[in-house]
């Protein structure tokens, strides 16, 4: 056999063998609450078995000895002669942590593994020779020749089996990763590709209504539409793995802490066969093995203290997983303790973690959110499972890495329930679009609670920081444009999302919804991936590149930023004004670019102030509040033309001058101006000069 063909196999073995053995987990601690299940120890047998003997003949002599004496205590267990008790039980899953061990290093190519301890425990209890509490169940072992009987009509069946599974392993075929992510890619710049034919589309149907040419380009842009989503489920589908590959090693680990806090508890497992992306399962697994832990040590109280309250002496840890839209959200609930919101504050003022005066302003659920702080723990005592205060903490920075949100709900005496709520990808994710100041920025949704319209009156400010009373709680506001450092908005009349990660909720202040759409991340590479606040950037429908927010870098800059009262709109003065004579101008455009150019030609005039807006709807409330000397408004803007913003403020009594530009110099533009009230029209690029000396006549003649 040449090497080639030697390591596909080894390849192989490692494969199977690593799929035996977290079965062979979860069955042995399943045997030890169903034991006398014959069927169940003759699958563990067979497990068993088929390692021994690959292992045999690969010359993996480590793996083939230790398996063979664990397979001579299972086949006893099978035929009667032996009973399942605890300490055999500690003994076999002990064997299974040795062969996890051996198999990593048959993967790495080492030897580390001491094999010496786990055969002599074997051989011990393989000749009845290992201590058996008084506990242990004398009566309930079957007679021997039932189960020789039954484990021989097994074995006559396994034949049948063994084609099953054969003919169940020519259906799948195992592909590298890296293949599928190639393929996730592809269809993640086919999914843009559909978002602007989309949308040249519609631009096409509105301009060319009717046209028979049109009306075929839209059937079949929704066809290429439907088969760009079937194909990305698709892709998405063979990402996709089971939420039980993380689920299926807590049974175990379960009894093991049971066993050693002296508790009796029932693990209770729904929801395993939830599918999530391969990514996020890989994510997932620390959070819940130290959530779980948290549930045993600090929930589930011992037998004694559970009779004495009146509760089953048998502990419930209920562990649940089930979609929800395009998340998935897992549950993890006791029946113990639950938790003191009181308590956990004393604690935290003891440990520093934060002040009595911030404790008295807390709500139940910021209490319970202490739990997260580094550093905090309420064990009394330093143990091998809790008290160092790192285990919560590592639960929210690894949530916080998905985008996820946590909550909690705790009833003192009667128990808690942790409820993660995650995205079912990372690639390819649904967006809340927002604009800020003109500037389109997409907020993951999975993060999104809830968007509320409010006014700017509406918005308090307590301890240096603006906060909205929404129902029965305060919320904490992070203005978008203070966080970017970008001109701010002068609409009364605003926008809140609120957005959670991990335990925090905040609401981010943005002027306007643009709606919800189906987005791909891209990275914005080595050279601007240092940016705070900013988890990468996606290609919109209209080809133009947007940011995507992080949602938890917005709240450390928030955390960050300095205390200030309530914001007052106010002329922003360049430095260049000239006291008394300056004049104050108001620039509307919808283009950041146009209106930087425009500001920077007149700002060096040395006598005009700019405030720049970037929709018509923000020029209309900055013209009540700031009463600008002169409005200079770009023509071509969406939702409201620049000759329409005109003819609305001329109705409302704005009767300060109002230049109109436009790039594009229409022979009816200066018919369109002097309807609607435009004192001026000019066209793109301007001549400053002309520019300023038409601003000078114009103020000049108003104020005469």
């Amino acid at each position: 056999m040449s090497n080639g063909e030697m390591d596909d196999l080894i390849q192989d073995f490692i494969l199977e063998s690593s799929e035996i053995i977290e079965q062979l987990d979860q069955d042995l601690v399943e045997l030890e609450h169903r034991k006398n299940d014959l069927e169940l120890l003759n699958k563990i047998f067979r497990a068993a078995h088929t390692i021994k003997g690959s292992s045999s003949f690969l010359g993996f002599d480590k793996l083939s000895t230790v398996t063979h004496h664990a397979e001579e205590i299972l086949n006893k267990l099978r035929k009667g002669e032996m009973v399942v008790v605890p300490e055999i039980m500690d003994i076999l899953l002990e064997f299974v942590d040795v062969i996890k061990k051996i198999l990593d290093d048959i993967k790495s190519g080492k030897d580390t593994s001491n094999i010496e301890q786990i055969v002599k425990k074997l051989k011990l209890a393989n000749e009845g020779r290992i201590s058996v509490s008084s506990s242990s169940p004398k009566t309930s072992q079957p007679s021997a020749e039932k189960m020789s009987e039954v484990s021989e009509g097994k074995d006559e069946g396994d034949g049948a089996n063994i084609k099953k599974a054969t003919k169940a392993i020519e259906q799948t075929i195992r592909v590298d990763v890296s293949r599928l992510d190639s393929l996730m890619n592809l269809v993640g710049e086919l999914v843009l590709s559909r978002n602007r034919i989309a949308q040249i589309s519609s631009e096409f149907e509105r301009k060319f209504e009717g046209d028979y040419l049109v009306e075929q380009l839209i059937e079949t842009t929704s066809q290429i539409g439907l088969i760009t989503t079937e194909l990305q489920l698709a892709v998405m589908k063979t990402r996709m793995v089971p939420i039980g590959k993380v689920f299926n090693k807590f049974p175990r680990m379960i009894r093991d802490l049971a066993r050693d806090l002296k508790k009796d508890i029932d693990l209770i497992i729904t929801g395993e066969d939830t599918e999530l992306d391969k990514s996020v399962v890989e994510e997932i697994g620390d959070p819940l093995v130290h959530m779980i832990r948290n549930a045993v040590d600090h929930g589930i109280e011992t037998p004694d203290i559970r009779a004495k309250k009146g509760k089953p002496p048998k502990g419930k840890v209920h562990l649940a997983a089930y979609h929800e839209g395009n998340h998935i959200v897992i549950e993890i609930t006791d029946d113990g303790q639950g938790m003191d919101p009181e308590k956990l504050k004393k604690k935290a003022i003891e440990k520093k973690v934060i002040t009595a005066e911030e404790a008295k302003g807390m709500s139940k659920e910021e209490a319970f959110g202490l739990i997260f702080k580094p550093g905090f723990s309420t064990a009394e005592k330093v143990t091998g499972v809790s008290g160092r205060g790192v285990g919560m903490d590592v639960v929210k920075t690894n949530i916080e890495k998905l985008n996820g949100i946590i909550a909690i709900d705790s009833e003192y005496g009667k128990g808690s329930v942790f409820k993660l709520k995650l995205p079912l990808t990372l690639a390819i994710i649904q967006a809340l679009l927002v604009e800020v100041s003109g500037e389109i920025f997409a907020i993951p949704l999975v993060s999104v609670i809830e968007t509320v319209r409010i006014n700017e009156k509406e918005i308090h400010n307590f301890e240096g920081r603006e906060v909205l009373k929404l129902r029965d709680s305060v919320l904490s506001l992070v203005r978008l444009d203070d966080v970017f450092g970008i001109e701010g908005s002068f609409s009364q009349d605003i926008y809140v999302v609120v957005v959670a990660l991990a335990e925090k909720r905040i609401g981010l202040v943005v002027d306007r919804l643009v709606g919800q759409e189906e987005i791909v991340i891209k990275s914005l590479g080595e050279y601007l991936s240092g940016n705070v606040g900013i988890a990468g950037a996606t290609i919109m429908g209209d080809g133009k590149v947007r940011l995507i927010l992080d949602v938890s870098g917005v709240m450390e800059i928030a955390s960050k930023m300095p205390k200030k009262n309530k914001r007052n709109k106010v002329i922003k003065s360049s430095p260049q004004s000239t006291g008394g004579n300056s004049i104050n101008v108001l620039i509307v455009d919808d283009s950041a670019t146009d209106r930087k150019i425009m500001k920077r030609l007149l700002s060096s005039s040395g006598w005009i102030n700019c405030v720049e807006v970037t929709n018509p709807h923000d020029a209309i409330s900055a013209s009540q509040d700031l009463n600008p000397d002169l409005i200079i408004t770009d023509v071509m803007m969406p939702d409201m033309d620049g000759f329409e913003l005109t003819r609305i403020l001329r109705e409302r009594g704005f009767d300060k001058p109002v230049i109109a530009v436009s790039a594009r110099g229409e022979a009816s533009a200066g018919q369109k101006a002097k309807i609607s009230g435009v004192n001026a029209f000019m066209t793109k690029p301007i001549n400053l000069q002309e520019m300023l000396n038409k601003i000078d006549e114009l103020v000049v003649s108003n104020k005469a």
